[in-house]
């Protein structure tokens, strides 16, 4: 086995034990919040002998310890268990909203990355110019602005003064794609926004320390072409790092959706952590858990591996 498989199984196994804590850690909390599950389903006039009976029908007049070690089972054999909620798989309950927010990312990534990186390449090939101070100072001020700043400021604009953008999206009003893409814009900008901003400032940085290297110099010096030199020399060697901070905002994306989605009333996985949260319903809770915590693993491990291809001294030196 390799260097790079031999990472790539050890960071595997590192994510199987990094799910497993996120669930008993999650589960753990659960347990700790005032209330009672039943009470919440049945409401305040349920009868003790109804409340007995649900709990037994739910599992939740048996241990803790006995709770999580059958919901663990049925992960392992591919069964997220029952909503207490909705009284139905949650693999079937979390899909819709799994595809709706999957969507929402993947235009937002499709938006941030690119625009990201390049903007970073400018600024760092155009150092200390008034576009790389306007750029920087742009992006400086949208990093440190929340999403529900910069959400409510993108509806106040292009919603209520100008009225190009609806300010709710997928309440499935869209009768054509146009109108559901429409509808995407002011979402994906405000969970891009930051995104973009630390992606531009990473690859600026990493740029600017390439390009004033010895080696780099020395094949200017040499007489290469510039634009040769900056694509077999100086992206390769700047888009590692930058590729940390992308995993790292994927991560922080899938946080961002819960502000994102109940900002503009977007029914994704955001919206469904708030209303597990909420009803305490804990098979619901660890899913979306589970999947947001693999998510960010992955993302990761993907940015390591395309580090490690990029620079092979990484792999070497672990």
């Amino acid at each position: 086995m390799n260097s790079l498989a031999r990472f790539v199984a050890q960071r595997l196994m590192l994510l199987v034990l990094t799910l497993f804590a996120v669930s008993v850690l999650i589960f753990t909390i659960t347990q700790l919040l005032p209330g009672d599950v039943a009470t919440m389903i049945l409401g305040m006039q349920a009868t003790p002998q109804d409340l007995a009976t649900l709990r037994t029908q739910l599992g939740l007049d048996q241990p803790a310890l006995v709770q999580f070690g059958r919901w663990l089972g049925g992960v392992l054999h591919g069964d997220l268990g029952m909503s207490t909620r909705f009284h139905r798989p949650v693999v079937e309950v979390l899909a819709p909203p799994l595809e709706k927010s999957l969507i929402l990312a993947l235009a937002g990534m499709a938006f941030a990355v690119p625009a990201g990186l390049a903007l970073g390449l400018l600024c760092a090939l155009r150092r200390d110019s008034l576009l790389d101070m306007a750029v920087s100072s742009a992006t400086m001020f949208a990093a440190a602005m929340p999403e529900f700043v910069t959400g409510g400021l993108l509806i106040i604009v292009f919603s209520t003064w100008l009225g190009w953008l609806p300010p709710f999206a997928g309440t499935g009003s869209a009768s054509t794609v146009l109108q559901s893409i429409t509808e995407l814009i002011l979402p994906v900008l405000a969970l891009s926004f930051v995104i973009l901003a630390y992606i531009q400032r990473m690859m600026r940085a990493s740029v600017s320390e390439v390009l004033d290297s010895a080696f780099v110099k020395a094949a200017l010096l040499k007489g290469l072409d510039r634009r040769r030199v900056i694509v077999a020399h100086v992206l390769p060697g700047a888009l590692g790092p930058t590729l940390s901070v992308i995993a790292l905002s994927i991560g922080w994306m899938a946080g961002g959706l819960v502000i994102v989605e109940s900002l503009f009333g977007y029914p994704g996985i955001g919206r469904m952590l708030v209303f597990a949260i909420r009803n305490r319903d804990v098979p619901l809770l660890q899913a979306i858990s589970l999947v947001v915590a693999a998510v960010y693993a992955l993302a990761n491990l993907a940015a390591d591996v395309g580090q490690r291809a990029l620079d092979p001294r990484v792999g070497s030196s672990a």
